[in-house]
């Protein structure tokens, strides 16, 4: 049927490759909110009711579904519905003895929280910070449809895909097989899985030029040799460059001027 979803797992995954997911999160909350039976509730949206097959998201139990909304007589009913955490208090209307939206911004706060919060701004590419703000913000006050956030994730989507259709091309890159620099121009950055060094784990070179791209201390790339984890390559940024010196299986990839 699929693989559990694993947290590690997940957040070691490319930026892109996790909003890929996200997209499928926004997918899955617009086919709930307009199913023919109505808005459906996911009671227990968590991550562990999901399975990943095929590099895609899948719902795999649906026994705590709820198929109505909320009974009203009045608005002050729908109100008493609204979970604490959700930062915007406004409640859904009362509209013929129904609280109408509730179900849908109940799956929207609960897929942000489990889902969203986590996997859209770790490693996220700084060009996009804007967009992603918004959208984390939608998640979080339930202010958006499930409509308007699968409209911005799409956007999301193409933005990423057409400021990055040629941002992580290597072959603008110098290479230089068997070589590196050593401990020369480390510097620390975000996600660094190092104290003193941008060292960073990719699912591709591609990738790691995308990110020296992005970065503007960014002069150089280091790919190590023998160090992979679950397929991931371990990387090195370096904020300059100097003549290299031999280091057997490494490949320095130099930033182009």
């Amino acid at each position: 049927l699929g693989d559990p979803l694993d947290t590690v797992q997940l957040l070691q995954l490319s930026w892109e490759r996790r909003l890929q997911l996200v997209h499928g999160v926004a997918r899955l909350l617009y086919h709930l909110a307009h199913s023919p039976l109505g808005s459906l509730a996911m009671n227990d949206l968590r991550r562990q009711q999901f399975v990943l097959a095929d590099g895609v998201l899948k719902l795999s139990d649906v026994d705590d579904m709820g198929i109505a909304e909320p009974f009203c007589q009045t608005d002050i009913d729908c109100s008493h519905h609204l979970l604490a955490n959700i930062s915007n208090k406004v409640a859904a209307p009362c509209v013929d003895g129904q609280c109408r939206g509730h179900n849908e911004r109940l799956n929207v706060w609960r897929a942000g929280q489990h889902f969203v919060r986590q996997l859209l701004p770790l490693r996220a590419p700084s060009s996009l910070e804007p967009q992603i703000q918004l959208l984390l913000e939608a998640y979080s006050d339930t202010s958006w449809s499930s409509q308007k956030i699968l409209t911005a994730t799409e956007l999301l989507l193409q933005t990423y895909s057409s400021d990055h259709s040629s941002g992580g091309e290597t072959r603008h890159y110098r290479h230089f097989p068997d070589s590196g620099l050593g401990t020369q121009f480390d510097y620390w950055c975000r996600e660094s899985e190092s104290p003193t060094a941008c060292r960073l784990s990719v699912d591709s070179q591609r990738e790691a030029v995308s990110l020296c791209n992005q970065d503007q201390q960014c002069r150089a790339v280091v790919v190590e040799p023998f160090h992979r984890l679950k397929d991931k390559i371990k990387v090195t940024l370096k904020n300059g460059f100097s003549t290299p010196s031999t280091q057997p299986g490494s490949l320095l990839l130099l930033k182009p001027s």
